[in-house]
């Protein structure tokens, strides 16, 4: 049991320093959607990498059943929406509500389970609902200081979709007689998703080869980007494997709710974002929101 917990504390880690590595990347070094590309095909092969080696040292091989690959194909159409807007989303606006309301999307499997399975929502997860559109009233707020506009909210609007249509073929996956080919359903993702970066990809490098427009990252800006892809594709293997393991109830909310408090300190303390009181009250809800509505 202690090497679960000891899991489960890594994966918020990881995943909070992904988040801090996105808003950096994205406030700091994107400057076109080329950038922006470029660097979601860096990170997915860091990614990549991750799930081959997990594949060879578990011993198990690359081929997976007609099934798991036709849901990687669909699963990688949903992944690079969520990679691509999230971090549009930090880009644009502020990386505390950009990551609490793409956590919030955990409603989306959540109802998706209760239609699947055919079960009525628990009085804890109506509440979590109910939370949910009052964090959207409380933090939602249009104005210079809270960094906020049309164009985030649409991006943040991506990343919910996007991420909460990952919990939909991680839990179709996982109900089915193949949910012993993970290794090879995210490996095959990301595989796809990579060609599809790349494909989004190569217009606009045609067209920065051919105005000879070169950007020049830095080793250390390499080797995060490797390294952050490679944290996200062992957040995404440890959650899944978590999830089968710990009770719901201790699971979904240290792992939805630790991430959320842990980028919005991130967010405050070294990026000085500041969050009025209505804003921190809206993310306080949101954060019991998300762990409600997983239970």
């Amino acid at each position: 049991m202690a090497v679960l917990y000891l899991l489960l504390f890594f994966s918020v880690s990881l995943e909070t320093f992904k988040n801090i590595y996105y808003n950096f990347f994205g406030k700091n070094l994107i400057e076109t959607n080329k950038d922006s590309l470029f660097f979601n095909v860096i990170i997915t092969i860091g990614s990549i990498v991750f799930f081959g080696a997990a594949i060879i040292f578990s011993g198990e091989t690359f081929a997976v059943s007609p099934y798991t690959m036709i849901l990687a194909v669909i699963f990688s159409f949903v992944s690079t929406a969520s990679q691509y807007f999230c971090l549009l989303s930090m880009k644009l606006g502020p990386m505390s509500f950009s990551v609490l309301f793409t956590y919030l999307s955990a409603v989306i499997p959540t109802v998706f389970g209760i239609v699947y399975r055919n079960t009525p929502p628990t009085p804890i997860q109506i509440t979590g609902l109910v939370l949910m559109i009052i964090t959207f009233f409380l933090s939602i707020d249009f104005n210079k200081e809270s960094g906020m506009s049309i164009k985030w909210l649409l991006a943040v609007a991506g990343s919910f979709l996007g991420m909460g249509l990952i919990g939909v073929c991680q839990t179709v996956h996982q109900t089915s007689a193949f949910a012993k080919e993970i290794n090879g359903l995210l490996f095959w993702t990301f595989l796809f998703s990579l060609i599809l970066f790349i494909l989004l990809y190569i217009p606009y490098g045609i067209k920065s080869r051919m105005a000879n427009e070169k950007k020049i990252y830095k080793p250390i800006d390499w080797a995060s980007m490797i390294i952050t892809g490679v944290f996200w594709g062992a957040v995404n293997l440890i959650n899944l494997y978590l999830s089968g393991k710990l009770p719901s109830i201790i699971f979904f909310p240290i792992v939805n709710g630790g991430v959320i408090i842990l980028s919005g300190l991130a967010s405050i303390f070294i990026f000085k974002e500041k969050i009025s009181k209505k804003r921190l009250a809206g993310l306080i809800v949101g954060i019991i929101a998300t762990c409600l509505i997983g239970i």
